[in-house]
């Protein structure tokens, strides 16, 4: 059992404020049950709203959903990658975390170039100002089999053909992405434990999660 004195949660979770972004859509409406009781009606919303797991399912044809993972897909240790150059290659992931990663660690992604969009930015104008992932990083990545692959604002690659063998390289290894997380800035160790448990849809290419981090306090 956790001893709470010893270990903090950090919880990396998007908050979703229902109608805030059309393109991320999210509408409810109270209703009742028969026992006289509340319940809200999602009336409108899509897989990848707020803070998701993407599985193979979300870019192969015939890909592994949600529920042909087993559970152990979506936790386990966790290594925190820290951006601070706009191009991220495989020799600034060797330089962060080559002394410090582990076969099947999940690796956290860190934007701390600096340049913080806001949510209205994102919506209105794109990623473009963002610091990008490149191919090398993903080969580098993959080496080392993550479970999960947890993203702070940060583009996949220059362009679709970049974004898109970015993902293939990744999820032809079975590492999942999370992606719209928050509070990332609260992570202060090095290497900790990462949970993104994925709500339990049968054929899902991707799911609304709660993601954790566990740190030492020390």
């Amino acid at each position: 059992m956790f001893d709470f004195e010893e270990f903090e949660i950090i919880d990396i979770s998007h908050t979703v404020i229902p109608g805030e972004n059309p393109d991320r859509p999210f509408a409810i409406q109270k209703a009742l049950l028969d026992d006289l009781t509340f319940r809200y009606d999602i009336l409108k919303t899509h897989s990848h709203v707020g803070t998701h797991v993407e599985v193979g399912a979300h870019f192969y044809e015939e890909g592994k959903s949600i529920t042909d993972y087993p559970l152990e897909r979506f936790h386990g240790t966790g290594v925190l990658l820290s951006v601070k150059e706009m191009v991220v290659t495989a020799e600034v992931c060797e330089e962060a975390l080559g002394s410090i990663i582990q076969e099947g660690d999940s690796i956290v992604i860190r934007n701390d170039t600096g340049i913080k969009l806001t949510k209205q930015q994102l919506y209105m104008e794109g990623e473009d100002r963002l610091p990008k992932l490149t191919p090398s990083a993903a080969k580098w990545m993959a080496k080392y089999n993550p479970k999960l692959i947890v993203l702070d604002y940060i583009r996949f690659g220059e362009d679709i053909d970049e974004t898109r063998e970015f993902h293939d390289i990744l999820m032809s290894k079975d590492a999942n992405f999370v992606e719209f997380v928050d509070n990332l800035d609260k992570i202060t160790q090095p290497r900790f434990y990462v949970m993104a448990l994925p709500y339990k849809v049968l054929g899902l290419d991707s799911s609304f999660c709660r993601a954790i981090i566990i740190q030492n306090k020390k």
